[in-house]
């Protein structure tokens, strides 16, 4: 018997939802709380099979980055989050840039296994599981969702999905920039909460319910 639980409600009856396998999804919030209590901020790929067809895809696996080479503080990057606000200022693991080669190194990993990256995601670690001003503008548009864990409340883990329509020009953030408030909501148009659904046996479910909170059951 094939269960599954909804981990985040679609904004509407025909809005999409991502499906996730229950193991990854545990494997996923297991994997970030872990990081979190080692005081690291984690962030990485989601993939689906290259022959998933349907949108959004199913998702098929994680691959969680290597949060030790993080590139935020380097001093190319570290002047240009501090210019996105005070919150940026006072948290040096608000925001992420991940290794050029790693990534590289993923996306090559993925096409062996008959996968392809599908949508990044990354952990809030103080903020909710909004997709916020900065997310925005560092989503790369050529994916067209993006996942948030938010660990604000670390034994409360909360994952949401967002669909991102982006044109490819607004992109990425400058030392020039002088903002306050980026860790804010997006409320523009072009970002839209999708719902997710985690399926699996019913073992697996369960250590995933003890996790995160599901909002229902489903039995198919």
């Amino acid at each position: 018997m094939t269960m599954s639980i909804v981990l985040a409600a679609a904004v509407s009856q025909h809005a999409p939802a991502v499906v996730m396998p229950a193991e990854v999804c545990l494997r996923l919030v297991e994997t970030a709380q872990e990081m979190n209590r080692a005081g690291l901020k984690g962030f990485g790929l989601l993939t689906a099979d290259a022959s998933s067809a349907g949108w959004p895809p199913t998702v098929a696996d994680v691959l969680f980055l290597d949060p030790q080479k993080n590139h935020r503080n380097d001093a190319e990057h570290r002047s240009a989050f501090h210019a996105q606000g005070e919150y940026f200022r006072q948290y040096d693991d608000a925001g992420f840039v991940a290794d050029s080669t790693e990534l590289l190194n993923a996306f090559r990993s993925a096409e062996q296994a008959g996968q392809e990256i599908v949508a990044p995601f990354h952990v809030h670690r103080r903020q909710p599981a909004n997709f916020s001003s900065i997310d925005y503008r560092l989503h790369n548009p050529n994916f067209r969702w993006h996942l948030i864990v938010s660990l604000r409340d670390p034994d409360q883990p909360v994952i949401q999905p967002f669909a991102v329509h982006k044109p490819a020009l607004e992109y990425g953030i400058s030392d020039h920039d002088d903002r306050q408030g980026s860790e804010f909501p997006y409320d523009g148009p072009e970002v839209q909460p999708l719902g997710l659904v985690a399926e699996g046996p019913d073992s697996v479910l369960r250590q995933l319910s003890a996790v995160v909170n599901p909002q229902r059951i489903a039995v198919a």
